[in-house]
Formats: structure tokens, sequence, C-alpha cells
């Protein structure tokens, strides 16, 4: 059973990895980056695998023990007994590398990059549909280039562009019908355009929800 999901994970792996690296060779003015560039090595992870309600994995301060030792290896959570909710994989005691997670019917729903701990490269996620639902780039657990995220129908949500975490170039956001909610280009801490409001509103689950204030 370990050795099957470990095969269904590699499998995924490879095929993100494909498509990571084919989609993201072209570099744009707005993106900044070459997300290909940031692909993080996992060669030094173990092959085992692990259920994440393994009584003897245990988490302090961050980091994930396994019989009181740091983990390094890969993390599973299930749906059922052979159907695939998450997988993690881990060095060190931190996630590292892609983490992987599916809908009940075994389609991708989100991919998550991180290094040591901190997101680093490329996330993206899909609506149960198969639309996309976000596409970001991460350094360090800092936003880097062009954020995008869609609404299930599949129409743009927002475009934003970063640059150390902070906006920088072009920011664009839609309303569901499609028109423009704000389009302004940030500079040096400035913005010059369409600025109706603040963008206050994310994403989650199938609905708009306004942020936290």
């Amino acid at each position: 059973m370990v050795q099957k999901a470990h095969l269904l994970f590699k499998f995924y792996f490879l095929l993100i990895i494909a498509i990571y690296t084919t989609s993201c060779n072209k570099k744009t003015k707005d993106e900044g980056v070459i997300p290909s560039s940031l692909v993080v090595a996992t060669k030094g992870i173990p092959k085992d695998t692990i259920l994440v309600t393994d009584p003897n994995l245990t988490l302090g301060n961050g980091i994930y023990y396994l019989n009181k030792r740091v983990y390094s290896g890969y993390i599973k959570e299930m749906y059922a007994a052979n159907q695939v909710k998450c997988v993690f994989s881990f060095l060190n005691g931190q996630q590292h590398g892609l983490s992987l997670s599916y809908f009940l019917d075994g389609k991708l729903k989100e991919s998550r990059s991180y290094k040591l701990g901190r997101s680093y490269g490329r996330s993206f996620g899909f609506w149960e549909n198969g639309n996309p639902k976000f596409d970001f780039i991460y350094i360090d657990d800092s936003r880097e280039g062009l954020q995008k995220q869609w609404y299930e129908s599949g129409g743009k949500y927002s475009f934003l562009t970063f640059k150390n975490d902070r906006e920088e170039g072009m920011q664009n956001a839609w309303r569901e019908n499609g028109k423009p909610y704000i389009s302004y280009e940030a500079k040096e801490g400035r913005r010059y355009g369409l600025q109706k409001s603040n963008l206050c509103y994310t994403l989650k689950d199938q609905k708009l929800k306004e942020k936290s204030k």
C-alpha cells in the first residue's frame, strides 16, 4: 500500500514538473521571474511514506518528528483506504518540495511548493470543475511576480504583480461579469490608474468573502 501510494505521488510529481517547466519557460515583463528556476530539489528525501494519523508522528515548534526523531519522507492523508487526499514531502521535519492535494474523484486540487518550511516557487490550484483557481509564485514566503486568481466560472478575478511581497507593476481585477474592478500601476509605493476602491475581497471556496480588517 505504501509503495503504491508513493508511486502514485511520483507519477503526479513528474507530471506536474513537466507542466511546471513547459508552461513557465516564457518570461514576461509582468512576471519578473522564471518559475522553472525555482523548482525545489528533493533528491535528499527518503521514499518512506506514513499516514498523518500515525500515533508516532508528532509536531513541535513547527518540526515533525517520527518516534522522537526529526522526520524526512512523505506524509499522506486519505479519504478512504485506497484514496489519497493529500501527500506532503518533508526534509528534516519541514515541508520541502511539493505538497499535493486531490478532490474526491482523484483530480488534482492544489500543488504547493515549499523549501525548508517556507513557500518557495510556484503554487497553483483548480476548482472542482477543472478550471484554474490560482497560480502564485513565492520566494521565501514572499509573493514575487504575477499572482493570478480566477472565478470558478473560468473568468479572471485578479492579476496582481509583486516584487519582494509588495505591489509593483500592473494590478488588475475584474468582477464576475468581466467588468474591471481595479486597474492601476504600482510604482515605488504609489498607484497610478483606476482605483474604484481597494481590492478588499478574496476568493474562498466558491464565493467571494470580504477580508477581515
